[in-house]
């Protein structure tokens, strides 16, 4: 990842440079906004961090001409102690996010980590893998089947103008998706905004949403955009749009409906052309039962409704992102050539992740920080959270599969797949497992294993393991 860092200081510009380099990153430095638009146009960047102070061209000044000539490259603006204005209007005009003096190293690195645009496999349902890059922004893993359809159905939808509810626990990637739809949509080129609805007490959610007038209340000392009018003709996303209050509910629909909105104490409606994606952890159905979410909002926002799968049940995708983030940690803490040992790898897929992706990434720093000496992590380097879950003996298939980091997804289906085999019932697999009924069945389901005859079965992994098979035993 090559990551252009934009300040008029050369001390600042260097500190920052090597803070970045031993974390990883490739980087370039510009003095100016006018040597960045230069560098830009002769090298493809992947990121651009920019201090927002700086003589000639400004680092919003830079914001806006990228945002005009280089659209898809996200941008990330450092400002100084207390101008959280200077933030907003940045974030505003189109900025990823924004960095406050004093920043930390893990602050930086979690910004750029949220920024990055990988290479996504996508299986579509006939099998064909598509590979995507420089148009999926943050880091999200699309190998097993729910994912794989999740994304596509977010792809074409972007094609379309359809309200979009983005449905899913905490943790698995709602954000991800919603600039994934932007990204494919024609109004890319536009701002993407987004805003939970719950970091904002409601007079204050009003103003930021429709803005406001000189005046119109206590501390209004200037009139103020609101992020619906900044979003025009692009995208605004509302996570954890269930908290709105019922007030705030009917001004929302109000907009939706009219296309318009009003400022805060304005008399006169502006008329605009913004896309609403939202997004909510709860049980919409049954917030609107007790009376807490309008019915009439619901289906306005509801135009179609994506839902995110957790992660427990996206066995294929498990894997692929714990080799990523160990990979990420071990570069920065400086560990290479990190492994995981067999023991440990039953108690990685035991685990139900209820904190989902962001779980697990906090998961994988812990495991290499505990790593020993020989960089293995073992039972002892896991987090606590792991060593409470019932772990399926992956000694049961030690002989026919052999374990290690690259099939640890593929392992825990073989293991399944060879007790179902074996007793024929699903009672008696679990048992073999050491897991419980349930549990085996919510492992079916998310390696979609489907019951066949045993004797079908059996000639499966013969075939799979090179096992003798005379059609009745092996």
């Amino acid at each position: 990842m090559l990551i252009l860092l934009v300040d008029d200081q050369r001390s600042l510009r260097r500190s920052l440079a090597l803070m970045l380099q031993n974390a990883g990153f490739q980087t370039d430095e510009a003095s100016s906004g006018a040597q960045a638009i230069s560098k830009i146009q002769k090298e493809s960047f992947d990121l651009v961090i920019t201090d927002i102070k700086m003589d000639g061209i400004s680092g919003i000044e830079l914001l806006k001409i990228l945002k005009r000539s280089n659209p898809d490259l996200p941008v990330i603006v450092i400002t100084a102690y207390g101008s959280i204005e200077s933030a907003v209007d940045a974030m505003r005009i189109g900025a990823f996010d924004y960095l406050s003096k004093p920043f930390t190293e893990s602050d930086i690195i979690e910004k750029i980590q949220a920024s990055q645009l990988l290479r996504v496999a996508v299986s579509n349902i006939g099998g064909e893998t598509r590979t995507r890059e420089n148009l999926v922004p943050g880091r999200l893993v699309a190998g097993s089947p729910a994912m794989a359809a999740t994304l596509i159905k977010a792809e074409r939808v972007a094609q379309t103008d359809i309200s979009v509810l983005i449905t899913g626990e905490t943790g698995t990637g709602k954000t991800r998706i919603a600039r994934i739809i932007h990204e494919y949509s024609r109004r890319r080129a536009h701002p993407f905004i987004s805003i939970n609805c719950a970091s904002l007490p409601e007079q204050l959610l009003e103003s930021e949403l429709f803005g406001h007038i000189r005046g119109s209340f206590t501390g209004a000392v200037e009139s103020r955009t609101g992020l619906f009018e900044d979003a025009d003709n692009g995208t605004i996303f509302l996570d954890e749009v269930d908290t709105l209050s019922l007030s705030m509910q009917a001004k929302l629909l109000s907009v939706l409906q009219d296309k318009q909105i009003r400022r805060v104490g304005a008399n006169k409606p502006k008329s605009i052309d913004t896309r609403l994606i939202s997004a909510s952890n709860q049980n919409m159905v049954a917030l609107m039962e007790k009376g807490l979410f309008r019915s009439d909002l619901y289906f306005r926002i509801n135009g179609l409704k994506i839902n995110v799968p957790p992660l427990r049940d996206r066995g294929m995708d498990l894997q692929i992102l714990l080799d990523a983030f160990i990979k990420i940690f071990s570069k920065r803490y400086g560990r290479p050539n990190i492994s995981i040992s067999q023991q440990a790898i039953a108690y990685v897929l035991a685990y139900p992740y209820p904190g989902n992706v962001r779980q697990l990434e906090h998961f994988a720093e812990q495991m290499v920080a505990f790593a020993n000496e020989e960089g293995v992590i073992d039972v002892d380097a896991l987090p606590e959270e792991f060593l409470d879950e019932p772990v399926m003996p992956l000694a049961i298939v030690s002989r026919e599969v052999e374990v290690n980091r690259g099939s640890l997804a593929g392992s825990e289906r073989l293991a399944i797949e060879a007790a179902i085999a074996r007793t024929g019932r699903i009672e008696d697999a679990a048992k073999e497992l050491g897991i419980g009924r349930t549990t085996l069945w919510r492992k079916m389901r998310q390696y979609y294993i489907v019951r066949t005859p045993v004797t079908v079965r059996k000639r499966i992994l013969a075939q799979e393991f090179g096992w003798q098979h005379d059609g009745n035993e092996l």
